[in-house]
């Protein structure tokens, strides 16, 4: 299958070994952007079928919108075949064996949540209003340091760098589904002030990245804005809590600095 693989094949051979699951309604946004929505679909089922049928993706038996919502609601993931592939082209890709069991509901909703942000960054990207240099998903994006007491592990659930107009800027982001408690939010936002008390990633990139928190709601960004200013003293200013529809114009924006 050598020759039957086109760049774009290996492109979402790629993203999957990095994302985990994408839908795909995700992927007629990705590589379909300029069908209307019904060619689009049809063109993204005949892509995903190929690879299917190649046996390098396959699809969860859950759906997105429940059983009758049909193929766009599909949830894919990279086969162990897949790596293999990817990794011939890719030799640093790992091959590991999924496991046999479906992920959590929880676990597959927050995945598919970060998969979005990155959906949302790229669509910018092949519009041309911005451009995106680097967006790195977990494990990649994550940040080891050590205090006087321990050393610990930053997990951001991604990291961005990119370009607009003149200015780069960056990001962690924290994909948040409105199911963690409240404290729990406020704990990592600590951890995140930890890591800029140890000024590593200022000395390496000469910036510390933005902290956005993706909410899915109105309701959960104010509250979690309350919550980070109640209790982050002056540091509630590295983080913004944005939904996910600002998302992008928050992002074209900048920073104010």
């Amino acid at each position: 299958y050598k020759m039957e693989l086109i760049k774009q094949d290996y492109e979402l051979l790629s993203l999957l070994n990095h994302c985990r699951y994408i839908t795909t309604k995700q992927i007629v946004r990705l590589y379909f952007p300029d069908n209307t929505l019904k060619t689009a679909t049809r063109r993204a089922n005949l892509f995903t079928k190929k690879l299917s049928n190649l046996g390098l993706i396959a699809h969860l038996e859950r759906r997105i919108g429940g059983i009758r919502a049909g193929s766009g609601s599909y949830i894919w993931y990279l086969t162990h075949k897949g790596t293999k592939v990817l990794h011939e082209i890719e030799p640093n890709v790992k091959l590991r064996f999924k496991n046999k069991y479906e992920p959590t509901q929880h676990h597959l909703k927050h995945q598919l949540f970060v998969t979005q942000i990155f959906v949302e960054l790229k669509t910018l990207d092949l519009e041309k209003k911005i451009t995106l240099e680097t967006f790195a998903f977990e494990p990649k994006c994550w940040r080891s340091f050590a205090t006087l007491l321990s050393n610990s592990t930053l997990k951001p659930d991604a990291f961005t760098k990119l370009t607009v107009g003149d200015f780069e800027d960056s990001y962690f982001f924290e994909a948040d589904n409105a199911t963690e408690h409240l404290g729990r939010v406020v704990a990592k936002c600590k951890q995140y002030i930890q890591y800029f008390n140890t000024g590593i990633e200022q000395r390496e990139n000469e910036i510390f990245p933005l902290v956005i928190w993706v909410v899915p709601d109105e309701k959960r960004k104010l509250a979690i804005l309350n919550r980070i200013k109640e209790d982050l003293n002056a540091y509630w200013e590295l983080f913004a809590v944005v939904t996910l529809e600002e998302l992008s114009d928050f992002i074209q924006g900048g920073r104010d600095e």
